[in-house]
C-alpha cells in the first residue's frame, strides 16, 4: 500500500487509534461492517478526520437512488452538502417500480404505505416534481462524471458479508415496511415504458441544470425494459426559474449541449416489443419488408440523437433478444443519412448526411444481443477508422440458405476476413463471447436452432495485442481452430446485459460480475473498488 500523507493535526488525538499510522488504521477498519465503521468514526474528531477521505471515497463517490421522493430528497441533501457533493461523481438511478397492487398486504398499515408510495411515484414522474428535484441536485454536483440507469444490484459489498448487495437508496427500508409481499409490490420495472420515461426525465434534468457529464450509461437486464424511440426525443423545453439555478437568458433548454460533451455512451435499446406485428410504413428503401420498415422507422429518433454526439469514444449498444433478427436492419442503417422529412430540433447544427459524427473518434465499440449478416457487421465495423477495441457478446451471424458457405463456418469466414482487413491490424483488444449462427427461416422468438460457436473450449475469450502478436494474427489462428457445436439456444434473457471483462493478455473471460452500487440508509454507498466500466 502506498504511503498516505495525513495532516499532523490528525494524529494528535488522545485515543490510541487516531495515533496509529493511516496504513494500519485502514487495515483495521477494512474488516469492519458498515455499521461498525460508522461507530468507529464517531469515537473522536481526530479519528473521523483521519478516515474522512477514505470513507467518502468508498461510500459517496458513487450512489444509486430510486425514483421516489424519499430517495431523491436524499440525493438533493447530498448535493447540498459542502463535502459530500464534491465527492459524488457517479450517480445511478434504479428502475424499481411499485407494481402488483392486487397482492394483499399483511396489514392495513402496509396497504396504506403501498398506496401512498404508488401515488407519489406516479405523480413524481408526471407533475414536474421529479424534474425539479433532479435539476436542483444536478446543478449542485459540480464534479459529476457519470449518470447511469440500471435494474440490478451489485454483489460486491464485501464489508457486510457475501450475501449483501448494494441496492438503491431507500429500497431496503421500503421492502421492510411492505413485509413479505414486497418482492411482488416493489420490483425492477415490468412496465416496458418505465425505463424510457426515466431516461427522458434524467436527460431533461441534466439539460435544465446545465450539467455536462461525459458518461451516460443504461444497463438494463429486463428484456422488455430497453429504451424505446420516445426516450430520444429532442424537443426543447421552456427555461425554468428554479431556486439556486441561473435562469440564463431565458432561452429554451434542450439536450443538445448534453449530447455534445458525451465521451461514453452505453444504451440498451428496444425498438420492437412484438417482433411479429406489422405496420404499413413507407420508407425510402424499397427493399425493406413491412416489419423491417417498422424497425427502421422506430430507430430514427436514436439516429437523430446520435447525430448530435460528436465526441463519443466508447459506444455500447445492447439490442433486444426477441427482435434480434430485425437488428440487422438497424445496424445496416447505423450512420445512414436521415430522411429529408425527419424533423431536427431548432438550433440543431447536425448534418442529415453524417448521423455518426463521432465515427472518426470512436475507440471502442461493444455490440450485444444482436443478429446480422456477416457483410453488414463488416460494413458497420468499417465505418470506424480509429477503432481499437471491439466486443461482441451474444452476437449471431445470419446464414443465408443460398450461401456457398455452410452454417458451421460462417464465423470462421468472418474472423478470417476481419483478420485480413485493415481493422484486424489496427485493433488492440478484442472480446468475443457466446457467438452463434442462425438462419433467416422459421424463426421463433424463444426457441430457434443455432450453431453455437465455442472458442478454445470456452464460450468466450479476450485478447490483447502485443508487439509481435497482433490481433490480426490471433484472429486468423482463431478462425482455423474454432470449434462448432450444433445445439439448441437456451433462453437466457435475464443475462441480456451481462458484461465481459477486458484488459490483460490472452486469457479466458472472467466470471460475470455485476456493476452496481447502492446503500443502506443514509450512511451507505458503493464499494470504491467496484470498477465496472467493462460490463454489459
Amino acid at each position: 500500500m502506498a504511503l498516505v500523507q495525513v495532516e499532523p493535526s490528525l494524529a494528535l488525538g488522545s485515543d490510541c487509534l487516531s495515533r496509529l499510522p493511516i496504513e494500519l488504521l485502514l487495515r483495521i477498519t477494512n474488516h469492519l461492517t458498515t455499521t461498525e465503521l460508522c461507530a468507529v468514526r464517531l469515537c473522536s474528531r481526530s479519528l473521523e478526520s483521519a478516515l474522512r477521505h477514505f470513507f467518502l471515497l468508498e461510500f459517496f463517490q458513487r450512489k444509486q437512488f430510486m425514483l421516489t421522493d424519499f430517495s431523491l430528497q436524499t440525493l438533493l441533501a447530498i448535493a447540498r452538502h459542502p463535502v459530500m457533493s464534491q465527492s459524488l461523481r457517479h450517480v445511478s438511478f434504479g428502475v424499481e417500480e411499485f407494481c402488483d397492487p392486487d397482492r394483499c398486504a399483511q396489514s392495513i398499515e402496509q396497504a396504506l404505505i403501498f398506496d401512498k408510495a404508488v401515488a407519489q411515484q406516479k405523480t413524481l414522474l408526471t407533475n414536474g416534481r421529479g424534474l425539479q428535484l433532479l435539476t436542483t441536485a444536478f446543478s449542485l454536483l459540480h464534479n459529476l462524471e457519470t449518470v447511469q440507469l440500471r435494474d440490478f444490484p451489485s454483489r460486491t459489498r464485501y464489508r457486510d458479508g457475501p450475501s449483501a448487495a448494494w441496492t438503491s437508496y431507500g429500497f431496503r427500508s421500503m421492502r421492510e415496511q411492505l413485509g413479505k409481499n414486497a418482492h411482488y409490490q416493489l420490483a425492477n420495472t415490468r412496465n416496458p415504458d418505465f425505463s424510457s420515461r426515466a431516461f427522458a426525465l434524467i436527460m431533461a434534468a441534466l439539460a435544465q441544470a446545465n450539467a455536462r457529464p461525459p458518461n451516460i450509461k443504461v444497463l438494463i437486464h429486463t428484456k422488455v425494459a430497453g429504451l424505446k424511440d420516445f426516450a430520444f426525443d429532442l424537443t426543447p423545453m421552456p427555461c425554468l426559474n428554479l431556486p439556486g439555478i441561473s435562469a440564463g437568458n431565458g432561452a429554451d433548454v434542450d439536450t443538445l449541449d448534453v449530447l455534445a460533451g458525451l465521451r461514453q455512451l452505453h444504451l440498451k435499446l428496444q425498438f420492437i416489443l412484438h417482433p411479429l406485428k406489422t405496420r404499413h410504413i413507407r420508407l425510402d428503401d424499397p427493399h425493406l419488408s413491412g416489419r423491417s420498415r417498422l424497425a427502421a422507422m422506430e430507430s430514427l429518433p436514436l439516429h437523430a440523437w446520435l447525430a448530435h454526439c460528436p465526441k463519443v469514444e466508447w459506444l455500447r449498444l445492447n439490442l433486444h433478444k426477441e427482435a434480434r433478427h430485425y437488428n440487422d436492419v438497424f445496424l445496416s442503417r447505423l450512420g445512414s443519412p436521415l430522411p429529408a422529412y425527419y424533423p431536427l430540433p431548432p438550433g440543431s447544427v447536425a448534418s442529415r448526411n453524417i448521423t455518426m459524427p463521432f465515427a472518426s473518434k470512436l475507440r471502442r465499440l461493444d455490440l450485444g444481443i444482436a443478429c446480422c449478416s456477416p457483410g453488414v457487421l463488416l460494413d458497420v465495423l468499417g465505418r470506424f477508422p480509429a477503432l481499437e477495441h471491439l466486443s461482441l457478446y451474444r452476437f449471431s451471424l445470419l446464414y443465408e440458405r443460398d450461401s456457398a458457405e455452410t452454417p458451421d463456418n460462417v464465423w470462421n469466414k468472418f474472423l478470417s476476413t476481419l483478420a485480413k482487413s485493415p481493422l484486424g491490424w489496427q485493433l488492440k483488444k478484442i472480446s468475443l463471447r457466446r457467438l452463434s449462427t442462425v438462419t433467416r427461416f422459421h424463426i421463433h422468438p424463444y426457441s430457434r436452432k443455432t450453431h453455437a460457436v465455442k472458442l478454445d473450449g470456452s464460450d468466450g475469450i479476450k485478447y490483447t495485442a502485443e508487439l509481435d502478436k497482433p490481433v490480426a494474427l490471433w484472429l486468423h489462428n482463431l478462425s482455423i481452430s474454432t470449434i462448432r457445436k450444433f445445439s439448441l439456444e437456451e433462453d437466457d434473457s435475464d443475462l441480456d446485459d451481462m458484461d465481459i471483462s477486458d484488459g490483460g493478455s490472452k486469457d479466458y473471460l472472467h466470471k460475470e460480475r455485476e456493476d452496481s452500487f447502492t446503500e443502506d440508509e443514509f450512511e451507505d454507498g458503493e464499494d470504491a473498488q467496484d470498477e465496472v466500466d467493462d460490463f454489459w
